[in-house]
């Protein structure tokens, strides 16, 4: 059996650290903990994806874990703990991260109007 201690100082610096790297980071660890932060939040909308979850810095994942056991062996929801505005600052920066505003355009459907076809040539 595990056993994850953490004081209250604890929860709170890993949440402050978690967001801060998720809502304001742009690398992997940044897109893990944006993922892990968004699955706490709507887990039915944002599920994890633990495969991708692991590869969390060492540092990051213990403050992960004890956030994750808090809340778990609490019963308490993130949203008491982080605000609406907070959480769409993860989830643009992930999206962001993975450039889903340029997929949407690309696969918006409307394509840009093909040029005018080059005049015939004529033979002499």
């Amino acid at each position: 059996m595990i056993t994850m201690r953490a004081t209250a100082n604890d929860i709170e610096r890993a949440l402050r650290d978690l967001h801060d790297l998720a809502a304001n980071g742009n690398c992997s660890n940044a897109r893990h903990a944006g993922q892990f932060l968004l699955a706490l939040w709507d887990g039915d909308l944002n599920p994890l994806n633990l495969r991708e979850f692991k590869y969390l810095e060492p540092r990051y994942m213990r403050q992960a874990l004890q956030l994750f056991t808090f809340l778990m062996t609490t019963g308490t929801d993130l949203q008491k703990f982080m605000g609406a505005e907070a959480i769409d600052r993860v989830a643009d920066n992930l999206s962001a991260m993975n450039c889903d505003t340029f997929r949407d355009r690309c696969n918006s459907g409307t394509r840009p109007a093909a040029p005018p076809a080059p005049a015939a040539r004529t033979l002499p």
